[in-house]
Parts: C-alpha cells; structure tokens; sequence
C-alpha cells in the first residue's frame, strides 16, 4: 500500500503531466491552423433585421466539436474561434472576420443565405505593420484598450434588439447605429476597433442556472445549500420518530392543519418580476458562444484624444444595457490600459506607471493576437444577444455613409445567353 504522502506527490505529478501534456500539444495544434482575413461588404440599402445575423451565428455554432480525451491529450485538439471585428481606419468602417481557412465555406454560406447581396473578399489584417510588442520609448503611437464583460450572472441576457423598437411610434432604433456613428467621426490618423472573439460552446454551464431560476421564482431549491441540508435532516429525522411515538396520532392530525407552502412565489411576483423570469429562460433556450469583446483607440502620439474618444465608445455601448437584466462595462480593475490611483496621484505615481505599461503590453498582445483564453472572466452570450451588438446596420435608420458598402451587385448571367 502507497503511504499516503507519496500517493499524493505522485498524483501531482501525474496532474503537472497532464497539464503539460495538454498544453503543449494544444499549443502545437493551435499553431497548425491557418486562418484568413475576410472583409464583408453589403449592400447600400440593407433592410434585413438583426435576426438575419442571429441565424448566421447560429449556423457559425457548427465549429464546435466533441474531442475524445485522447485527442484533447495527444492530439493538443480543442473547439476553435473567430473573431468578428468592427474597424474604422480614419473613418471609413469595414466588418472584418478572423477565421480558420477551413471554416471560410461555412461563413460564406451562413452570409450569404441571410444576406445575398453581400461581398466577402480575403484582406490583409489591418495591424500587420504594426510592433508585435509595445515598447513606448520607441513606439511612434499612443493607444488605449479595455475589455467589456457582462454585470451580472450569464443567465441574465443584455438588453436585446427588440427592446429598441417603439411599436407605438411605429420606429426602430438601432443599437450598432450609435457604434458606427462614433466610429465614422474619428479623424484621418485615428484607428477605432471593436473586436468580438467568440467561441461556441455546449450547455454544460446551464446546470448552474437552476438554482438562479429557483431564487427569481421563489421556489424550494433542493440543491441550494446540499450539504447543509443533508446534516441537519439527520436530527430531524430521528426527532420526527420520537415525537410520533410519543404522541402518537395526535403529531399526525396536528400535522394534516399545517399548512403546507407553496412550491413557488410566482404568484405573488410583479410584472417586471416575471418580465425578468420570462427573459431569462428564453435566453437560456438559445445556444451560447463563450466570448472576449475588447477595444482600441490608436493614434500618434502628439495627435491621441483620448479624453474624447474613449467616453464616445463607451457612451455608444451604454446602450446594450438593460437595469433590470443585464448589461455590459469597462473591465476597469485589471485591462483598462489607463488605471486611476487610489489615494495620492504623486505617492503612486511609479506604482503607475508600471501598472499602465503592463496593462498596456496585455492588452496589446491581447488584442493583436484575438485569442479566447486571454482576458479575464468567463463571459457567454447567446446568438441573440452576440446578433444585437454585432450586426449590419439596418437602413434607414442609420447614416451609413462612411461604411464599407458593395458598390455593384454581382449575378451570374442568364441561361439563355447566347455566345459566339
């Protein structure tokens, strides 16, 4: 018999293995993919609504993959990404996809099922000249980034594109309207870049939901607090046999005039409590991607506004936010690339300085390299909720005119056509 020191350092052995094993090999498979650029133009009038994206994010939803636990070992095989990036190059709006070479066919289908008019055309990636590390001593640009996460639980949906429309004005506000809007005032020398990374992902995370559900609800959650419960049902049960032998039929009858509670609060909740109830699970019946959504402003150096720029980005993406849902915010305590001091700007001025360039070179390496992993959080979305903050505007509701747009509609020719 193995002495249980030993049996322990060598399960951590056998654990630091595995973990290295893994990495290692997925490391080497994640280097093996090619991925292109692909830069997507629409038509000028583009009247399909946002739920022609979510259908598209819903076919994209097949990248995902099961591995064996031999292929996620041996093979370093894991599901794979996309990065769906909105950019302004001195005003002037382009939608750019990041994508595995293999899965290029399965983008062009979804888009064009949804939007026929369209054009997809591989591009170069817009930071290709730029360092692949940030050193500020010789860097000729200034920039600033952050990640936006979820404020709440997961299960909570953001406020989604149907809360823009007004049926009694008869009007639809678009949300992406305010992004672009910003996005088309920037100046010649300014880059402005949203970048969304997703991941599809299964409904393993859902299990966790039920007991947010049974808390909204009111309802006796059995799971809530499991270990608890089993302790302290053991005295009750031996005490439930003592009191019925003593007592006798008496405990029971006295039992049948206890009145018993309600399975659930449901009827005692307002309207907006249900609402929410309502939101909630219709969220939940959709599939999810794991997401990582940043963003960049860069200019040169004698040229930066960040004190304009920044509150216009962050103003635009106010209006995903839902008080009694959901919502999204600058992930200010560990990537906001400009952190504030705390207590004396002249005490902790080097402490500063150092956290800055190190957010900064994160946040840089983050953003250049679009990886899943890299950020902090785990945040989800379903293809709704990544349909309403990513999406072609829809006209006439936005001024689009500083947004890449096809220029000619391309058909093939009739069948009739004579030749030679």
């Amino acid at each position: 018999m193995v002495p249980f020191g030993w049996g322990f350092f060598l399960g951590l052995l056998l654990w630091m293995w595995y973990k290295l094993t893994t990495i290692k090999n997925n490391t080497a498979y994640i280097n093996s993919i090619e991925w292109i650029f692909l830069e997507l133009k629409i038509h000028d009038l583009n009247e399909r609504s946002s739920l022609a994206m979510e259908q598209v994010f819903a076919a994209l939803h097949a990248i995902h993959t099961n591995y064996s636990f031999g292929e996620t070992l041996f093979g370093g095989k894991s599901v794979l990404w996309l990065s769906c990036e909105i950019v302004s190059l001195g005003g002037k709006v382009s939608y750019i996809f990041k994508i595995p070479k293999r899965y290029r066919a399965l983008l062009e289908s979804a888009i064009f099922a949804q939007y026929p008019r369209a054009e997809i055309s591989e591009t170069e990636d817009y930071l290709r000249n730029m360092p692949h590390e940030y050193y500020p001593q010789s860097a000729d640009f200034e920039f600033w980034g952050t990640q936006l996460n979820k404020k709440k639980d997961n299960a909570y949906p953001i406020r989604l594109i149907m809360g823009f429309e007004h049926k009694e004005q008869e009007t639809f506000i678009d949300p992406v309207s305010n992004i672009i809007e910003v996005m088309s005032n920037i100046q010649p020398w300014e880059l402005l870049a949203y970048q969304l990374c997703i991941q599809p992902i299964n409904d393993d995370w859902k299990k966790n939901t039920k007991y947010l559900l049974d808390e909204l609800k009111g309802a006796r959650s059995e799971h809530k607090n499991g270990w608890f419960n089993s302790v302290i049902s053991i005295p009750r049960y031996f005490m439930d046999i003592l009191v019925h032998d003593i007592m006798g039929v008496e405990a029971e009858v006295e039992q049948q005039h206890v009145k018993e509670e309600p399975p659930t609060l449901m009827l005692h909740k307002s309207d907006v409590e249900k609402k929410i109830i309502a939101d909630v699970e219709n969220a939940l019946g959709k599939i999810y991607y794991k997401f990582k959504l940043r963003l960049l402003y860069l200019a040169p150096k004698d040229k930066f506004n960040r004190s304009l720029r920044v509150p216009e980005i962050i103003g635009a993406f106010r209006n995903f936010d839902d008080v009694n849902l959901n919502g999204l915010k600058p992930d200010i305590a560990h990537t906001w690339t400009n952190p504030d001091y705390k207590l004396s700007p002249t005490l902790e001025a080097p402490a500063l300085r150092h956290q800055t360039l190190v957010r900064k070179r994160h946040m840089w390496h983050y953003f250049l390299g679009r990886k899943i992993w890299q950020g902090t959080g785990e945040n989800y979305m379903n293809t709704e909720e990544l349909a309403t903050v990513f999406h072609f505007p829809v006209a006439p509701n936005v001024r689009v005119s500083q947004l890449e747009k096809v220029q000619a509609v391309k058909s093939a020719p009739p069948a009739d056509l004579p030749i030679g």
